[in-house]
């Protein structure tokens, strides 16, 4: 729920319900990305690893929310045409990547991009042979807000030695690796190691860095420059610091592959203890909840966590506390209650006993008898929803009606988020499951327990290729 905007960047711009600055996974023509392996040289032995790098990646990236095509091992004319379908993409995208695995040169500071058919005779046959990398900065770099570069193109190159060789005394123009980008504003240019350096290929399926990237590419609540942080770090442990990945960014704003609020909570006849789910900590969506009602002076609070968690962790502490605080009730009730019997004494005829018929009806419990159709309760709450995976929270408001076993809600999430949705559900012994779409694109569900003045429970937020899970909290308004 709210926090589950919050959550998905909005859920990712996810939630409604939570609160979140980040780009998040975006539905087809929002984020369109060109992956590109190249290991099947003609003219050079084999590189293993660059497709199943390729792959990995694109399969990563769709799972994302991206709109990918892969292309494995192109000769010189393929990788254009693939580059310029690529650059007609972008137009009206929000987020454009692009991934090349394979050989890459500089040349007096100029990169490029090794096909799968080139043969590098002299410095004269490179622009024919090869792909200049501008080609595909220029194309990203005046389409999109945000442009992500990776290149893991370093590997140690036997066209760099031969057109050396065949430039004689000017072969210090040929450069080991690849030379330093200065990335357009808006774009982030990633290296798989440091400017001028050579990278490992790999002794497993993938390039160390490949390797790391896809490890570190899904995680929630990492802005990019943060993942790529643990990337940096991971390779360097795994090459003995040999390898380094670089980056340059000229990003204009944050930008997360999945937001810091995305969402998860599946509907459950009965509560039992949340679904463990990747990211999420179980534990951590009981603690949040428990924080949220310890210090209360409402009964109804300590059941609503009992219901959810009947051998929770703090199961007996709620018990006690809502023992105590039923007592507590009942006492101040007791002089009301008593003062009758405190006129002294005129015994109570027989004759006034109150009826028997009286005494096995009461009003109360015919009043309780409520026809299923009829509305049981509509009330305005406001309160809060809890991301568990980035720890965010979101304020929002939200219109829960019932009638009978169905409910119906409202939710409209505070700036910044603007969110709002439709939810409908059922009503079980206490329970309210509800979901439906958001005005963000992720779909919305909640389950917990539900009252005429209060709804406490866990959410989940799902867009394309992301699911966040967090907790909320709302209580009917003070003037309800």
């Amino acid at each position: 729920m709210p926090a589950v905007l919050t959550c998905l960047r909005l859920l990712a711009t996810v939630l409604v319900l939570l609160g979140a600055d980040a780009v998040a996974a975006a539905p087809a023509k929002g984020q369109v990305a060109l992956v590109v392996g190249i290991g099947a040289y003609q003219n050079a032995p084999p590189l293993p690893n660059p497709p199943k790098d390729a792959r990995a990646v694109a399969d990563s990236l769709k799972k994302l929310g991206f709109q990918v095509e892969l292309a494995i091992d192109p000769d010189k004319a393929r990788l254009e045409q693939a580059v310029k379908r690529f650059g007609d993409q972008l137009q009206g995208a929000k987020v454009g990547l692009f991934f090349y695995a394979g050989h890459g040169l500089q040349v007096s500071g100029r990169n490029f991009l090794v096909p799968a058919d080139a043969k590098i005779d002299n410095e004269r046959s490179l622009p024919f042979a090869a792909v200049d990398a501008d080609l595909v900065l220029t194309q990203m770099e005046t389409s999109t807000p945000v442009s992500l570069i990776f290149l893991d193109a370093c590997r140690d190159n036997p066209f760099s030695r031969s057109l050396a060789r065949s430039m004689g005394t000017r072969s210090a123009a040929v450069g080991r690796g690849l030379a330093q980008i200065a990335a357009g504003e808006g774009a982030l240019i990633v290296f798989a190691t440091q400017p001028g350096n050579v990278a490992e290929d790999g002794q497993s399926d993938h390039s160390p860095f490949t390797e790391a990237l896809l490890k570190n590419l899904a995680a929630p609540g990492l802005e990019v420059r943060q993942m790529l942080t643990r990337v940096r770090q991971q390779v360097k442990e795994q090459t003995n610091g040999k390898q380094v990945p670089w980056d340059h960014s000229s990003l204009t704003q944050d930008y997360y592959f999945i937001g810091p609020t995305t969402v998860i909570v599946q509907p459950q006849a009965a509560p039992v203890a949340q679904p463990r789910v990747a990211g999420v900590d179980p534990m951590a969506v009981e603690l949040s909840l428990w924080e949220s009602v310890r210090s209360s002076q409402d009964p109804a609070d300590f059941e609503d966590y009992l219901k959810q968690y009947p051998d929770g962790k703090f199961a007996a502490v709620a018990k006690r506390r809502l023992a105590a605080l039923k007592t507590a009730s009942i006492k101040e009730r007791e002089p009301a209650a008593q003062e009758p019997r405190s006129q002294p004494a005129k015994p109570a005829p027989a004759a006034e006993v109150p009826p028997a018929k009286a005494s096995v009806t009461p009003p109360p419990a015919a009043a309780a008898q409520l026809p299923s159709s009829q509305a049981a309760f509509d009330v305005m709450m406001q309160g809060t929803a809890t991301n568990l995976t980035a720890g965010s929270s979101a304020q929002a408001q939200f219109q829960l009606r019932r009638a009978g076993d169905g409910v119906t809600a409202a939710i409209r999430v505070f700036p910044p988020l603007f969110a709002t949705g439709v939810l409908q559900g059922q009503y079980r012994g206490g329970q309210c499951l509800l979901q439906g779409w958001m005005n963000e694109g992720f779909l919305l569900k909640m389950i917990g327990a539900c009252s005429a003045s209060a709804y406490s429970g866990q959410y989940q937020a799902e867009s394309p290729g992301l699911v966040q899970q967090g907790v909320f909290r709302f209580q009917a308004n003070s003037s309800k």
